[in-house]
């Protein structure tokens, strides 16, 4: 069997690629990016890849995703982002009015439409999502035409009039499968601003601006320390800086140290308060994400958390390199790649297909490992797989994984119709970026551009037309047009 190759240099260390895939809210934040970001905690492996929360089409008409299980698209293994109280995510303050959304598409699809939703005025943010506490009617829709996306795609939507917190729900729906990628955004109108309260409080706050971002973060350990930054229009406002060393395990809970911390910046600073405003207008810090208010006529207009942390001591290493893979044979494939290790580590290997099914299953304890690897596939059929890697040392550390992007061909009848008959140098179906290749549909030549993260050009394959230089819908993404 004929093998397409791909050059592949993986990071020896820590966090997941979200180079491949399908795609996410970028901005506002959805709550699976927040993940992400680290400003969500307690999110499970939607972490490593907030693009993937794909499902069935149905919403809002359709019985999938299931009611309940909406942030989650219904996905067991994101089940996490279905928690719902007024402060388990954090969320981004909005305004009724013109807004820019943007989806990150890892992997651009023909698209149906992008639709977006939001909840009742009245709605309980206590219970789970249901499809009864949402507006049915989209207040956006942008059509996608049955083409393929730009890799950011920005679209103006006009966001109705809410106060307090709601959640808007973003949908995009996919032309050339029947699934839709579904992402929750947890955002916070208010009672200022363009937006009109249904009842006016009793009492008005003096606290009447809310800054970008919240006290909330992660679960932190003993001796790490958490530090609260405050920033106005020309940067960071040093003298706001608090920060806090966790003191014990039980302090390290993401509830209990962002509860401490606003207490200790409610104790040191008079200009500002942190917490959850009540309907009478008062401010308490609770156990879980804190909102920091400030007076009118403030400069402050946000805050952010960031770190201190004792890392665990690791010493061993992966590096994961070579990724080969052949064609389709009756169903089967073998994927190939070369493994790296310093010291003791158990790595264990999933492939996936577009649809999260698994169809290759590998763990192998490597003690200073210097070899390839093999996994045979089964009941694959042509199109987007990923393999997906963990590495965990003796101790039980897990301090590497990876996601890498495979594109599966099967044996092709001859093709004479010159429709696909542009071929990359060498015959591999990726390469640095940077490479310059001629197109002899039009005899000029293109340049390529990295994909994002990897330092490689994108993919183009009879199953990634759109990124074909100077003629794919999307070329543009990939390539630069040389001469």
């Amino acid at each position: 069997m004929k093998l397409s190759k791909i050059a592949l240099a993986v990071a020896t260390m820590t966090v997941a690629s979200s180079a491949l895939a399908h795609g996410y809210i970028e901005s506002p934040a959805s709550r699976a990016y927040m993940c992400k970001l680290g400003q969500n905690i307690d999110c499970g492996s939607v972490q490593y890849e907030p693009q993937s929360v794909e499902k069935t089409s149905g919403f809002p008409t359709g019985a999938l995703p299931p009611d309940g299980q909406l942030a989650s698209a219904g996905i067991a293994n994101f089940s996490q982002l279905d928690k719902q109280s007024m402060n388990a995510w954090t969320k981004t303050p909005m305004t009724a009015g013109a807004h820019e959304f943007v989806w990150y598409h890892t992997a651009p699809h023909k698209t149906t439409n992008w639709r977006y939703y939001i909840t009742r005025q009245n709605w309980d943010p206590n219970k789970p999502l249901t499809r009864d506490q949402f507006e049915l009617t989209p207040f956006c829709t942008v059509n996608g035409n049955g083409q393929a996306p730009a890799m950011r795609q920005a679209m103006k939507c006009n966001v109705p009039a809410r106060t307090g917190y709601q959640v808007i729900y973003g949908v995009w729906e996919i032309a050339d499968t029947s699934n839709s990628f579904y992402q929750a955004i947890d955002v916070d109108f208010g009672n200022g601003g363009n937006v009109t309260p249904d009842e006016t409080p009793g009492v008005v706050s003096e606290w009447s601006k809310t800054l970008s971002g919240q006290i909330a973060g992660n679960n932190l350990n003993a001796g790490d320390k958490v530090i609260a930054r405050f920033f106005d229009a020309h940067g960071e406002v040093t003298s706001m800086r608090t920060d806090m060393t966790i003191a014990t395990a039980a302090q390290g809970d993401a509830n209990q140290w962002s509860y401490d911390l606003a207490q200790k910046i409610n104790t040191a600073h008079s200009d500002v308060r942190v917490g959850v405003k009540d309907e009478g207008g008062e401010i308490s810090s609770v156990h879980g994400a804190n909102s920091v208010y400030v007076k009118d006529g403030s400069t402050l207009q946000s805050v952010a958390i960031s770190y201190e942390e004792q890392k665990a001591d690791v010493n061993e290493t992966i590096a994961v390199t070579d990724l080969q893979y052949s064609k389709i044979e009756h169903g089967n494939a073998t994927v190939t790649f070369h493994v790296n290790t310093k010291g003791d580590v158990n790595v264990e290997a999933h492939v996936m297909n577009h649809s999260g099914a698994e169809k290759g299953y590998l763990k192998q304890d490597m003690n200073n490992a210097n070899q390839d690897v093999t996994m045979t596939l089964n009941d694959v059929t042509p199109g987007h797989h990923m393999l997906k890697y963990y590495a965990t040392n003796k101790d039980g550390t897990m301090f590497a994984q990876d996601v890498l992007n495979l594109m599966l061909e099967g044996e092709a009848a001859a093709d004479n119709s010159g429709q696909h008959d542009f071929i990359f140098p060498d015959n591999i179906a990726s390469y640095k970026a940077g490479t310059v290749v001629l197109q002899p549909k039009d005899g000029k030549t293109y340049q390529c551009k990295p994909f994002p993260y990897s330092g490689y050009c994108v993919q183009w394959s009879k199953h990634a037309t759109q990124f074909e230089p100077g003629v794919g819908s999307a070329w543009k993404e990939a390539w630069v047009l040389k001469n």
